[in-house]
């Protein structure tokens, strides 16, 4: 009689990974949705792995171990630009989130991943080198810099992550084609930092649709989910209208 090898089938199956495409939404409705899908993947019961693929209005996030020096001394400075800031549970530096910039939240279970929090970085850098190569960038990491990436001008992609019993949460914030006077002048940019983007880089507009179909494949392909279901929206998600400046729009206004 033959016998199974029940470990070497468990290795062959394959779990399903959760795409959501979600276009342009206010940071609380992600970060409660995020905080819905990390339970869920904990349980491992609805969904296996989850990507939340979005743009933000202008907003800042302070990860747990930024500096004071990363944000204006005056307040005003940002609320006279309608910038609102958040400290959030993640590492890595104060952040602009803009329109033009595009995140990636990325909730897995690093043991079903069979990754340790170093490597799970280090997937996160590649899949964004990879999408940048499909759109013609060179993109590439330092040794000593585990929270960036870095195209010819600067850095493009912001890494910051936070790990709660194992799983993942936050992620990539890429720089498509943000306005890089306002990044320059908080996080990175406020340490002295270059900063740059993807238009910058290719020095022509790089299609927002393609960056985020390509960092989405190599995501799930670096975390080992080769197959994944591809959604738009998510229905915890509602629509809210939110004020914008200016600088960042062509309208005072913008539905989210």
């Amino acid at each position: 009689m033959t016998q199974i090898d029940w470990d070497e089938f468990s290795d062959r199956t394959q779990t399903t990974a959760e795409v959501r495409l979600l276009g342009t939404v206010d940071l609380a409705s992600v970060l409660a949705l995020q905080k819905l899908l990390v339970h869920e993947v904990g349980l491992q019961s609805r969904t296996n792995a989850a990507i939340l693929l979005c743009e933000h209005p202008p907003t800042v996030t302070v990860g747990q171990g930024a500096s004071l020096l990363e944000l204006p001394q005056d307040p005003r400075e940002l609320q006279s630009r309608l910038i609102t800031v958040h400290r959030v549970r993640r590492d890595g530096h104060a952040i602009l989130h803009q329109p033009g910039q595009l995140a990636a939240y990325v909730i897995v279970s690093l043991l079903e991943c069979r990754l340790d929090e170093v490597d799970f970085r280090r997937c996160l850098q590649r899949a964004v080198i990879l999408a940048c190569r499909d759109v013609q960038v060179i993109a590439s990491v330092k040794p000593d810099e585990p929270m960036a990436v870095y195209g010819r001008h600067g850095v493009i992609a912001e890494l910051g992550i936070h790990v709660d019993n194992g799983i993942t949460s936050f992620g990539v914030f890429l720089n498509v084609s943000p306005r890089l006077d306002e990044s320059r002048e908080i996080g990175r940019g406020l340490l002295g930092q270059r900063i740059s983007s993807l238009n910058a880089e290719r020095v022509r507009p790089t299609p927002m649709a393609q960056i985020r179909s390509a960092l989405a494949i190599h995501l799930c392909e670096q975390l080992g989910y080769p197959d994944y279901h591809l959604h738009t929206s998510h229905p915890f998600l509602k629509r809210t209208r939110t004020l914008i400046h200016d600088k960042f729009t062509d309208h005072h206004s913008s539905e989210f």
